[in-house]
This record gives C-alpha cells, structure tokens and sequence, in this order.
C-alpha cells in the first residue's frame, strides 16, 4: 500500500516539476498526464479560488511527503491488526476551501486498512476522484476500498470525520450523535514577530499568509508585532503571493473591506492586494490581515498557550517549542494533524 501511494507522490512531482520547469514526466507518469492536464483546467475553471499556482503548491507539498521512507516511519508508530479481521466503513466529509484539503484523512483511512466513503465539496470534487484512479491502476484491490456519495444519508458507516466552520459544526454534532465522530471546526493560525526577522523570513511569512488566497485554516490571520514595528516592512514583501490578484473572487473581498475601512474611517495599512487592521481578534476575513501590539513576550506566550484550541499553527523562530518555521505552513508533515487530532489514533 505504502509503494502505490509513493508512486503516487513521485506523480505529483513531477506534474509540478512540468508546470514550474517545463521538465518532461517519466514514461510511467506520462500515459495519466494528458487527462490530469484537463482536470488540472476544469478545476480552476470550475472554482476561481484555485490558481494554478496554488495547485502546484499542493502538488509539491503532497510530492514531498509521499516518500516511502517518510509513510514507513509515520505508520511504524502506530499497530492496526483489529483492521484486519473487521475494518470499518469510514464516512469522510471534506471541505473544499484548499485544493486536496482532505487528502490527508484519505491516506489515514486507507492506510489504516478501513474502507472509505466520500463526500467532497462542490467546491473540489474533481482532484481526488482522478488521483484516485491512478491509485486504483496501480492496486486494483482498493477500488472495494474506495466510494464517492453525493447522498450521505443512503450510506452505512460506522465512523465519521467531518470538516466545516462553527454552524456546520452544531449540524455535524447533532446528526452524527450516534457515530464516533471526529470533527473539526474553525481554526486560524499566527505569527509572531520579534523584529529580528530577515528580509527572506519575511517573503516567507507572506506566503504563509497568501498562500490559497488565504482560505486555509493554516494561513497566519493576524500577527502579534513588537510595539512601533512598521507594518510596511511586511506588506513591501507581499510582492511574492501578488498572482491572487487575477482572482476577481479575492479583489472583490478586498474592495469590500477597503471600502468599509474607509467609510468607517478606520485605521489601516495596505498595498494593492492586502489590508492590515489592528485588532484583538483572531479570525480575518479574506483579503484582510490582523496585527495587534505586544510589549513582552513571555506575557504573549501566556495569552498564545492559552488560545490554543483557536490556532492551526503558530509561525515563529526561537519563541514556542511547538512552532512553524516561516514560509512552511502549508508543507506540513504526515505527522501534522489538524486540529491537533490523532486521526489515525481515533481510527485505531
């Protein structure tokens, strides 16, 4: 199992390797890439959020990891044999606001020797079904394995994972009441800075804020900044992520905001892409970056450790042991789960 999804990974590199460096795929990869090229178009036609850019990034990441060496050491900490004599039939709903947002439970659910039932997002319903099938060539035995639904409520399932934002969540708690459910709501993530970053740290930092539009739960919302530290010095080095502009979906929210900021008369800075407001609250909205002042640092660790249930990652250098380095939030590891939830433990 572990060899068909590294195939899988090296297919994924070498898609992004095409598209950033125009490098031919190898003769095995090459006979699925012509109908990938067209999903590929579908997609970001499909759903204006998905740049190709954002794409490739989810290819490199999903490229990167999908290594042999790195699924053989994510699962050795971990004994599935009750799988084997019974596995469990595992309803799987996925969000769709970054491309391949659910791959992950996908890899924890087959892996763990369970079957899996799909419901994917409007939103991203045509990655994982192609990705699937080239999985499927190369292990035949999990198409058994492996089922799409666009009715949730004609499926039997014994367990469910489930993504969606606060609302969804209440509906979720409620219908699955019966099921072990593992289910995720509304996170954000930060970053801290100490006014010793580099200029390349700070590149880094707005990938982590930019990066798919700033849709993911994983992109830094807001940033806690030294007192009298000059915003701009983040927003000149905003330049690397400025490809969302051809999103008419994310200059339409910036607009917006910039609008209602100005009607308000409300104090913010800005370039022509990104908006930076001072505020206590965690969760921007698109298009919009948070920040808010900080006079000593062992007092904002406190505050951090104790809105912890509120953060997906927290992007610093030399502050919390659990940290992210700059520029990597969106290449998290196998190990990364998110809302800090053991997905292959509540599996096992």
């Amino acid at each position: 199992m572990i060899q068909t999804f590294d195939k899988l990974g090296h297919f994924l590199k070498e898609v992004k390797e095409f598209y950033a460096y125009e490098k031919y795929l190898s003769k095995y990869y090459k006979k699925f890439f012509p109908i990938f090229q067209k999903i590929i178009k579908k997609t970001t036609i499909a759903n204006n959020w998905f740049r190709i850019e954002d794409l490739l990034i989810t290819f490199d990441q999903w490229g990167k990891i999908l290594q042999k060496e790195k699924l053989e050491y994510w699962m050795s900490k971990y004994s599935f044999t009750n799988t084997k004599k019974k596995p469990k039939k595992i309803l799987v709903i996925m969000p769709g606001n970054v491309p391949m947002v659910g791959f992950h439970d996908f890899l924890c659910v087959i892996l763990s020797g369970h079957k899996i039932i799909i419901k994917l997002s409007e939103e991203d319903n045509l990655l994982l079904p192609f990705l699937c099938k080239i999985i499927i060539n190369e292990k035949p035995t999990l198409k058994n394995k492996i089922k799409f639904t666009n009715n949730i409520f004609r499926e039997k399932f014994d367990y469910v994972i489930a993504t969606g934002n606060n609302n969804t969540a209440r509906y979720f708690e409620y219908y699955f009441r019966k099921y072990p459910l593992l289910l995720r709501k509304n996170r954000t993530s930060v970053a801290v800075l100490q006014g010793t970053e580099t200029e390349e740290e700070l590149i880094s930092l707005n990938r982590d804020i930019l990066t798919y539009s700033g849709r993911g739960c994983r992109n830094v919302g807001k940033i806690f900044i030294p007192h009298n530290y000059d915003v701009h010095l983040i927003l000149k080095k905003s330049f690397i992520s400025e490809y969302i502009t051809k999103n008419y979906k994310y200059t339409d929210n910036y607009k917006y905001y910039l609008s209602i900021f100005s009607m308000d008369k409300v104090r913010f800075q800005k370039n022509h892409f990104v908006l930076f407001k001072e505020e206590k609250n965690y969760h921007s909205p698109i298009s919009v970056v948070y920040y808010e002042f900080y006079n000593n640092l062992n007092e904002l660790k406190k505050t951090i450790l104790e809105n912890n249930n509120r953060m997906q990652c927290v992007v610093s250098k030399n502050f919390l042991e659990e940290e992210i380095p700059f520029g990597k939030t969106q290449y998290p590891k196998l190990e990364d789960y998110a809302d800090k939830i053991d997905t292959l433990q509540f599996l096992n």
